[in-house]
């Protein structure tokens, strides 16, 4: 029992995991420490073995599932924050340019020679853009 808990003392202060591997190992080791534990003390008489076993499993694949989560919210959390700081360099280093300004002409239907152009659109640019601060 001693040992046990001297186990799950010294896992509790391991690092942040930083693999996916590394986390489901920490989560399942510690959630089985934890579950034969509470397993161990809910037995009595011989019933007790079975509890304590059931409460390793049951305890290994909860402490697999929080550590599980754990890395996907640390991963998500630290592609958020790449994301963020990329936005904002690219937003920093990014030359700004103003409008042209671009004047909207209508041109009537035309006949030219055999051929009949119909009404449409011009656009015509008037002044370019330029660069801003």
């Amino acid at each position: 029992m001693k040992n046990l808990i001297t186990l799950i003392t010294l896992l509790s202060f391991l690092p942040g995991c930083a693999s996916l591997n590394d986390s489901l190992i920490a989560g399942a080791t510690l959630g089985a420490a934890t579950g034969g534990l509470m397993g161990n003390s809910q037995g009595t008489g011989s019933d007790r073995h079975r509890s304590t076993n059931n409460g390793l499993l049951i305890g290994a694949a909860l402490g697999a599932g929080i550590g599980y989560l754990a890395y996907k919210s640390k991963k998500d959390k630290k592609a958020q924050q790449q994301q963020q700081s990329l936005m904002k360099d690219s937003k920093e280093s990014t030359p700004l340019l103003t409008r042209p300004k671009i004047k909207r002409v209508w041109v009537e239907d035309k006949i030219q020679g055999q051929r009949l152009i119909r009404g449409h659109w011009e656009y015509i640019i008037e002044e370019q853009s330029t660069w801003s601060r």
